[in-house]
């Protein structure tokens, strides 16, 4: 993956397991604080499944409104956007009130938050090295060993903390 593209083949992550890093994804929402919401982010350019869709549209919904941290709702606002805009017909069908709704809540936040959900390009990948460094630490591809092979890895790895 690049930082930032446009290109979304730049993007595709292969062998990618998009259930398990859901898995992921709910436990660093449960843990809460800056950040928690990246591991739906980390996932939003990916190919989506309509079971998967729901599970990301429940997961934003589930937190959203809860969310005080104006990074926090910027970034989970664009990957409903961009899970949205990248997915197929079945995926946008379910996304719909999410993708609606984050639309609302980047343009009240303005700037670079309504720029990434709401403007003509798709803004896609890690974006900086931080971001690379937590997608290869919170997205299961198994395989590749740059990042988690499993969410019982990711599991693991927090309990030994």
């Amino acid at each position: 993956m690049r930082y930032l593209t446009h290109d979304r083949s730049k993007v595709l992550l292969q062998g990618v397991d998009i259930d398990q890093s859901l898995v992921v994804a709910e436990i660093e929402l449960k843990k809460g604080g800056w950040g928690s919401i990246l591991g739906v982010w980390a996932i939003r350019d990916q190919n989506l499944t309509p079971a998967q869709a729901l599970k990301v549209s429940n997961l934003y919904f589930a937190w959203i409104d809860s969310e005080k941290i104006n990074f926090n709702r910027w970034h989970l606002t664009w990957a409903i956007s961009d899970c949205y805009r990248n997915g197929y017909d079945s995926v946008k069908i379910i996304l719909k009130n999410a993708y609606d709704d984050a639309t609302k809540r980047a343009r009240a936040l303005g700037g670079l938050a309504d720029k990434h959900v709401n403007g003509d390009k798709l803004y896609m990948g890690d974006a900086h090295s931080l971001g690379r460094l937590y997608a290869h630490k919170h997205v299961v591809v198994p395989g590749n060993p740059d990042y988690l092979q499993s969410a019982e890895e990711y599991i693991n790895r927090r309990e030994k903390k």
